[in-house]
C-alpha cells in the first residue's frame, strides 16, 4: 500500500465518520472535521478531499441514499449508519467527480465496510458496481432527457443513467423534487403549498446548488470596479451584479488566500444578507447595536457605511463566536467595532450611556433560504424546530425593544423563508409593542445567485 494510498483512505475514513456524527443536522460536519484535523492533522490535499466528500454528501445526501437504496436488496434503513455513509461518500465519489479513478472510490469503499461487520463488504461491493455499470457519461443538459435518468451536477450538466433512479416529476412531483435536490419531504410540501411549483422548484434548485463566491466591497478602501479588475488581472472569474457594492466570483476560489483579502479590500458576504442593513443604512458617527452578532459580518458591514466614525457594538449569546471580530475587522481597517458578551451588554450600555441609533437583530432560525451554505439545517427542519425558533425571534425582539429609545431604529432580519420566522414574527411584535410599526420589510426567495431571506425595519410611531 502506497502513503497517497493510505492517507487517501484516511480522508474518506474521516468523511464518513463526521457524516455520521452530524447526519441529524445538529452538528456541522466542518465542525467535526476541524475538531478531527485538530487531533489528527491530516495533509492539506487529503484535509481538503475529506471537506469535499463531508459538504458534497451533505448537500446530495437524500439523493445518494436514494440512488444507493435502488441498488440495495433489502430494507434500507437496516443498514448501519456507517456503511450508508460508506455507500454515500463512494457513490459521491462515482457521480459527482471526474478526478478520482472509479475502482479506487469502489476498492477503498469496500476496504472501509470490511470493518463495520459481516458481509457489509459485500453489500457495499455489489451496489457500487450496479451504480458503475448503470451510470452514463457526464454531459450539457439538453430538453430531451428523461428526468427519472438525469441526475443534475449542476445548472448546465447532468449525468446520465441506464435505468430510472427518479419518480416520473410529471405524475410524483414532490417525490420527484425530494429524491432528485435532496431537501426533506416535509419542506418540500410546506414550499409547495406557499410558493406553488414553480417557486418550490427555484427554492430546491437553490438548495442543492454550490452556491458562489459573493464579496462585500470594502468601499473605505477600494470600489466594485477597482476589486473587479483586480481579480480579474488574478485569474478570477467575476460578475457584476445590480447590488453596488458586490461582486461574484461564480467558481467560488477561496478567497482568504488572495492578497485582496488579506489586505481588507473585500468581506465575504451573501447578496441578501449585504441588503437587510440598506433597509435603515446607519450613518456616520451613530451608535449601533449588533444584537446577535455571531462572527460580525453586518457588524463590520455597518462600520464600513459609517466609514469607521461612529460605533458599533458587537454582542452575542455565544460568546466564542466574537473571538473572530476583532482580527477581521483590522483587517478591514475597522477600529469602532467593540465586542461584548450578551451577560456584560447591560454595563456596556450603562457605560456607554447612550440609546443605540440602530439595533440589527439578525436572528438565529431554521436557515432554510440559505441551505446552499447551510448544509446541515435540511436535516434538522422540523415543526417543532420551526416553532422553538419562532420563539426565540419573538425573545430576542422584545429584548432589542427594552433597549431602544424613542428614535431607536431596529432592523430584523433571517436568512428564513418560513412565514412564523418572518411575517408572522413582526406582526406579533408590533400587536404587543405599542408605538412600534412595521415601516418596510423585505423578502427574497432562494436562486442560484444568491441566498433567500427576510428583513424588516421597525420604528416608533413618535419618529
Amino acid at each position: 500500500m502506497t502513503a497517497t494510498t493510505s492517507s487517501h483512505r484516511s480522508a474518506r475514513e474521516r468523511a464518513v465518520k463526521a457524516l455520521v456524527q452530524s447526519y441529524d443536522g445538529l452538528i456541522r460536519g466542518r465542525d467535526v472535521l476541524d475538531r478531527m484535523q485538530a487531533e489528527g492533522p491530516l495533509s492539506v490535499v487529503d484535509a481538503a478531499l475529506a471537506s469535499e466528500l463531508v459538504s458534497g454528501v451533505l448537500r446530495h445526501r437524500i439523493t445518494l441514499e436514494h440512488i444507493c437504496a435502488r441498488f440495495y436488496r433489502g430494507r434500507w434503513e437496516g443498514l448501519r449508519p456507517a456503511v450508508r455513509m460508506i455507500l454515500a461518500v463512494a457513490a459521491y465519489q462515482l457521480c459527482w467527480l471526474d478526478r478520482i479513478p472509479s475502482h479506487a472510490a469502489v476498492n477503498e469503499a469496500v476496504k472501509h465496510a470490511r470493518r463495520h461487520g459481516k458481509g457489509a463488504a459485500g453489500v457495499v461491493n455489489a451496489v457500487l458496481r450496479q451504480i458503475t455499470e448503470c451510470r452514463g457519461d457526464v454531459s450539457a443538459y439538453s430538453t430531451d432527457v428523461d428526468p427519472r435518468r438525469w441526475l443534475p451536477l449542476d445548472a448546465e450538466r447532468g449525468r446520465r443513467f441506464e435505468q430510472d433512479l427518479f419518480p416520473d416529476p410529471a405524475r410524483r412531483p414532490l417525490d420527484y423534487l425530494v429524491t432528485a435536490t435532496s431537501h426533506s419531504m416535509y419542506l418540500v410540501e410546506r414550499w409547495h403549498r406557499r410558493f406553488k411549483p414553480a417557486g418550490c422548484r427555484q427554492i430546491c434548485e437553490a438548495g442543492r446548488s454550490r452556491p458562489p463566491l459573493v464579496l462585500r466591497v470594502n468601499t473605505m478602501r477600494t470600489s466594485a470596479e477597482a476589486l473587479t479588475a483586480r481579480l480579474e488581472a488574478a485569474g478570477h472569474r467575476c460578475v457584476r451584479v445590480s447590488d453596488p457594492d458586490a461582486v461574484v466570483l461564480p467558481d467560488h476560489p477561496s478567497i482568504v488566500d488572495t492578497p485582496e483579502f488579506a489586505e481588507g479590500l473585500c468581506q465575504p458576504q451573501d447578496l441578501t444578507s449585504q441588503r437587510a442593513l440598506l433597509l435603515a443604512p446607519p450613518a456616520s458617527g451613530e451608535f449601533v447595536l449588533d444584537f446577535c452578532a455571531g462572527v460580525g459580518t453586518k457588524s463590520t458591514q455597518a462600520a464600513e457605511r459609517m466609514g469607521n466614525c461612529g460605533l458599533v457594538v458587537a454582542t452575542d449569546v455565544d460568546a466564542s463566536r466574537l473571538e473572530r471580530i476583532p482580527e477581521n475587522a483590522a483587517r478591514l481597517g475597522i477600529s469602532i467595532v467593540q465586542t461584548c458578551p450578551s451577560q456584560e451588554l447591560p454595563a456596556t450600555l450603562a457605560r456607554i450611556g447612550r440609546k443605540p441609533d440602530l439595533i440589527v437583530v439578525d436572528a438565529p432560525c431554521t436557515n432554510t433560504g440559505v441551505l446552499s451554505r447551510r448544509l446541515e439545517a435540511r436535516y434538522r427542519a422540523s415543526h417543532r424546530h420551526l416553532q422553538e425558533m419562532a420563539a426565540l425571534q419573538k425573545e430576542l425582539l422584545g429584548q432589542a425593544a427594552e433597549i431602544a429609545g424613542p428614535r431607536t431604529r431596529i432592523i430584523y432580519a433571517t436568512c428564513s423563508i418560513e412565514r412564523e420566522e418572518n411575517e408572522e414574527v413582526i406582526a406579533e411584535f408590533a400587536g404587543r409593542h405599542d408605538g412600534w410599526q412595521v415601516v418596510k420589510q423585505e423578502f427574497v426567495l432562494p436562486d442560484v445567485a444568491r441566498g433567500g431571506g427576510f428583513a424588516a425595519l421597525l420604528m416608533r410611531d413618535s419618529v
